[in-house]
């Protein structure tokens, strides 16, 4: 804004603080930029104990274990562990590491997604890719459609499923598509 029409809105609609020094309405900002950094510091979660959490959950989901194991079993033994081996002020460092199980489950569907995000930019940059289609049934006896994908990258070909999704009523070519 221009001076003149912040002048302008002061006298207007404060006008009890338009005899107020400039330093004043300094002093106010440091006292408020104090505040936002205090209140950031213990709102914001620190990079290493995301990163730590994301590490954590990524193991959790490639042992197949259910998601309270990380808030009701590794953080406790962690804590211990380094309690034990170097004191209680690093224990309750990674006492800060976020486990629960609503986290883990929104860090494995994050990891998931990145994944999938990864793999379609490796679709994209690939000169040349093959699909294959498969129908199996599990043991509940539902039809699940699987769809490969090999591809190009680096110089190697890789293959990776590119999604699993569940069949609804007959599994004929017409109700694929």
């Amino acid at each position: 804004m221009k001076p003149s029409k912040l002048q302008r809105h002061l006298n207007t609609k404060h006008a009890t603080l338009s005899k107020k020094p400039i330093e004043y309405f300094e002093r106010l900002l440091q006292t408020s930029n104090k505040e936002k950094n205090t209140l950031e510091k213990y709102v914001t979660l620190n990079d290493k104990y995301l990163l730590a959490s994301y590490e954590v959950s990524y193991l959790i989901a490639k042992t197949k274990k259910p998601f309270t194991i990380g808030e009701q079993l590794l953080l406790p033994a962690a804590i211990r562990m380094s309690e034990i081996v170097h004191g209680k002020q690093y224990a309750a460092e990674i006492s800060k590491i976020p486990l629960s199980n609503d986290t883990v489950s929104k860090r494995i569907s994050d990891i998931s997604n990145d994944q999938f995000q990864q793999l379609l930019m490796r679709l994209k940059d690939s000169s040349k890719f093959a699909i294959q289609l498969d129908e199996s049934t599990d043991i509940s006896k539902i039809a699940q459609l699987l769809l490969f994908v090999r591809y190009i990258y680096e110089g190697s070909i890789h293959e990776n499923i590119l999604f699993c999704r569940p069949l609804e009523g007959h599994t004929r070519g017409k109700d694929i598509i």
